[in-house]
């Protein structure tokens, strides 16, 4: 899966630069139907398991640094801001 955020490789954590061969791919915006447009949309990161399950600790401030990450990549590769209001429901920036 391609990834359009920037400086993020398939065999290397986004979060803490480890090398893998199985890294889990995180999309960055999740539920109510935002997953699919995240994964249409290249909105994803390749994560070890453990920055993986500590990013979805909901006391871990890295979600809205990708969040915010996210709206950029979109707002610069993809639409508008208001566009990615209307995709993903509320605006991170």
């Amino acid at each position: 899966m391609q990834s359009l955020i920037e400086d993020d490789v398939e065999n290397i954590c986004y979060m803490c630069g480890c090398y893998g061969d199985h890294l889990d791919v995180h999309h960055i915006f999740e539920g109510y139907g935002r997953r699919a447009c995240s994964d249409r949309r290249g909105l994803i990161v390749h994560l070890c398991r453990g920055c993986h399950s500590k990013l979805h600790d909901t006391s871990c401030p890295d979600m809205q640094i990708l969040h915010e990450i996210g709206q950029k990549a979109y707002e610069e590769h993809i639409g508008t801001r208001e566009q990615f209001r209307e995709e993903f429901t509320r605006s991170y920036l």
